[in-house]
């Protein structure tokens, strides 16, 4: 390109000269070698004299000089981007995964807690109804099961599918029983929860309501994704919300089984657990230990 550049002749006219006319505000016509005419536009914004150089005495303009990035620079760039985005990225994602849960959960709180209100209007006060000799979930079919919206209604079968297929996880990830091969009811509500009602033994008076707040998608944890509540006299609560904080933060550590979390996650409004030492067993979370 330069050798090109030197071999054109510029040619101005004498009456551009004489009006000072700066040759890097104008085009400039030239003849190539081969005599062809042609034009050019001058980067040059302050020439408006002629080289004195003897080898370079023509009124071309002088060449432009655009900064610009160099591969170093732009690959040290993208490697910086990488490395920023591989740091915040997956964070971002279980945030925003974590708040769905937390959604969920407050949902499946709320769907329970207007159940109890309307089998309280339809039947009188819990204590006149719900005592510690019945049972449980004849209580739960004739009291509060007519009050849920129930999509898919699996009964005491544990051959059915309500659940998501395969394992189902505590927190610290040790597998557990899948609800459903547990003795207890299950159903499906109109918004995809699945619900599991049971009894912790023949001698517990308290109704046990384990829910999957997002069905059979995964990870079908506990802690995570599933959540228990406690049905007694004194209405819905999320299980273990009579613990003391120490307990709940320990039941929650992200090596225990987390079936209390629900209480803890309700009471803070986020899921944010603490990391421990492992001990999470891998029976049923509400199993008498």
């Amino acid at each position: 390109m330069q050798r090109e550049c030197a071999s054109r002749q510029p040619v101005v006219g004498a009456r551009a000269l004489a009006q000072g006319v700066k040759m890097g505000d104008v085009g400039i016509s030239f003849r190539n070698s081969t005599g062809a005419r042609g034009f050019m536009l001058s980067c040059n914004t302050h020439s408006s004299a002629p080289s004195t150089e003897p080898s370079q005495r023509t009124f071309g303009p002088r060449p432009c000089h655009v900064r610009a990035f160099t591969l170093a620079e732009v690959l040290l760039t993208l490697a910086i981007i990488g490395v920023v985005a591989a740091l915040t990225i997956p964070a971002v994602i279980t945030k925003v995964t974590n708040d769905q849960y937390v959604v969920g959960l407050k949902k499946a709180y709320n769907t329970l807690k207007s159940v109890e209100r309307e089998a309280i209007q339809e039947n009188g006060e819990l204590i006149s109804w719900y005592t510690p000799s019945a049972d449980i979930l004849a209580i739960f079919k004739q009291y509060l099961k007519p009050h849920f919206d129930i999509l898919k209604d699996c009964g005491e079968a544990t051959d059915e599918a309500c659940f998501a297929t395969g394992d189902y996880r505590v927190l610290s990830n040790r597998t557990t029983d899948n609800p459903d091969e547990r003795t207890g009811y299950k159903f499906i509500t109109s918004d995809g929860m699945a619900f599991l009602v049971e009894s912790r033994d023949s001698t517990s008076p308290d109704m046990y309501i384990t829910v999957d707040v997002n069905g059979s998608k995964k990870p079908n944890q506990f802690g995570k994704d599933v959540f228990v509540f406690t049905f007694y006299d004194n209405g819905t609560k999320p299980y273990g919300y009579y613990w003391s904080s120490e307990n709940i933060n320990s039941n929650c550590l992200s090596k225990d089984n987390g079936v209390v979390c629900s209480a803890k996650v309700l009471s803070e409004g986020e899921i944010n657990y603490s990391s421990g030492s492992e001990q999470g067993s891998t029976v049923w979370p509400m199993e008498p230990q």
